[in-house]
C-alpha cells in the first residue's frame, strides 16, 4: 500500500497557501503521495460541508496514511477521523484549536460537536501539535491545550506567527522532519 498524505488548509486558506505546496514537492523523492484539499467555501467555512468534503475525497484512510491540519483544518481533520473510526499511521496538527476564540466567532460552528479523544488517541499512535511561542490568530495556550487533549507531542517554534506565507512560513523544514520521521517510524 501507498504511503499517502492528506493536508487540511485553515480560515481562508487554499491549496496553494503558505508551506503546503513546498512539503508538497519535498515528499515527492520518498514517495509519498500527498493531497492538499481545496475545502469549499474557506471564508465562510460550514463543519458538515468540510467534513462531507473530507468524506467524499479521502480515499485512504489505514495505517500508511497520514493527516496534517493547519489552524482551523486541524478540528476539521479530527472531526473526519472520529468519524471514521479507523487506525492511522499519524497526525500532524499546526496552530489547532478545539474550542471557541475569542477572536474568531465565525469558527465556533467547528467546536460545538466535541471531540472524544480516547478513541482517536487508540487509533492514532503517532501524534504531533506544532504551536508557536507569538501566534496571534491562535494563542499558544489553545493550541497546547489541543496537544494535552489528545496527548501529542509538543513542539515549539519561536517567533513562528501562525505559520503563514506572510509571516515567512512559506517553507516549513520542522514538519517536513517530522513528518518523515512518523513515516519512517
Amino acid at each position: 500500500m501507498r504511503k499517502q498524505l492528506y493536508i487540511t488548509h485553515g480560515y481562508t486558506a487554499n491549496s496553494q497557501s503558505h508551506w503546503f505546496q513546498w512539503l508538497k514537492n519535498q515528499l515527492i523523492p520518498h514517495q509519498i503521495h500527498t493531497n492538499i484539499f481545496d475545502m469549499p467555501d474557506s471564508s465562510k467555512p460550514n463543519p458538515q460541508i468540510w467534513l462531507a468534503h473530507h468524506q467524499t475525497y479521502i480515499n485512504q484512510c489505514d495505517e500508511n496514511t497520514v493527516f496534517i491540519g493547519h489552524s482551523l483544518g486541524c478540528i476539521a481533520t479530527l472531526r473526519y477521523l472520529q468519524r471514521q473510526k479507523k487506525k492511522i499511521k499519524g497526525l500532524i496538527l499546526v496552530a489547532g484549536f478545539d474550542e471557541p476564540l475569542d477572536n474568531l466567532p465565525e469558527l465556533t460552528s467547528f467546536t460545538l460537536q466535541r471531540i472524544y479523544y480516547p478513541e482517536l488517541i487508540a487509533n492514532i499512535p503517532q501524534r504531533i501539535v506544532i504551536g508557536s511561542s507569538n501566534d496571534e490568530v491562535v494563542a499558544p495556550k489553545y493550541t497546547q491545550k489541543l496537544a494535552a487533549n489528545l496527548q501529542a507531542s509538543y513542539l515549539t517554534v519561536e517567533n513562528a506567527g501562525h505559520f503563514l506565507a506572510r509571516q515567512g512560513f512559506t517553507e516549513f523544514p520542522l514538519l517536513l522532519k517530522e513528518c518523515l520521521n512518523i513515516f519512517n517510524g
